[in-house]
């Protein structure tokens, strides 16, 4: 297996925050929106559902189209695997468990205010998404760069609908999902040559 140190090192503090929001949620529960007892019958379920898998898509497109590799990785069909499962489940873990911790900085500040609770939630994911990027995986992928500013927009607004998912409907499975989705796409593109034909097509 070819998977860095480094990333199984960031696996394991992953692991050690999922552990931390796993053994907690019932009092981290309280932190969300006050929610029903049936997934499938809560009341835009489905739309936000349909609109995450979008958003998601539309993002993993983007960064197909406007992010250039210097150089192939070296992982094989193996190592991506692994990557997508574990990266997929325990990096997504970490960001709940910053999400939930914005969401109790902006309950100590607002108790009673969703809106202020959920977006103080999502200012902290969006920095530790931001500087895990640009000081962990910039270091660890095969060099890259963004070539157009939609890449970042597009990411902020798929991880919203994540949050949001996770906070009114506790949907962590499916976003789970997307991200193992969005992790296949990127590392697939940096490592493998899959994308290429869909790149030279539109001459990018």
């Amino acid at each position: 297996m070819t998977v860095e140190t480094g990333i199984w090192i960031y696996w394991l503090f992953c692991a050690i925050a999922g552990i931390a929001v796993i053994t907690n949620w019932s009092l981290i529960d309280g932190l969300l929106h006050h929610h029903s007892a049936l997934v499938g019958r809560r009341k835009g379920y489905t739309i936000s559902l349909i609109l995450g898998w979008l958003l998601t898509l539309l993002a993993a497109i983007a960064y197909i189209l406007f992010t250039d590799k210097f150089a192939a990785g070296s992982y094989q069909i193996s190592d991506l695997i692994l990557f997508v499962f574990l990266n997929g489940i325990l990096e997504q873990l970490m960001f709940i468990f910053w999400f939930l911790l914005g969401c109790y900085l902006g309950s100590l500040y607002a108790p009673k205010n969703l809106k202020i609770i959920f977006i103080t939630g999502y200012i902290t994911i969006f920095i530790f998404s931001g500087l895990i990027h640009r000081f962990f995986w910039l270091a660890v992928l095969p060099p890259h760069k963004f070539v157009a500013p939609v890449i970042v927009p597009l990411l902020a607004v798929a991880s919203l609908a994540w949050m949001w998912l996770l906070w009114r409907y506790r949907a962590v499975w499916a976003i789970v999902a997307m991200h193992a989705v969005m992790d296949f796409v990127a590392i697939g593109h940096l490592h493998f040559s899959w994308f290429e034909a869909l790149r030279s097509q539109i001459n990018l």
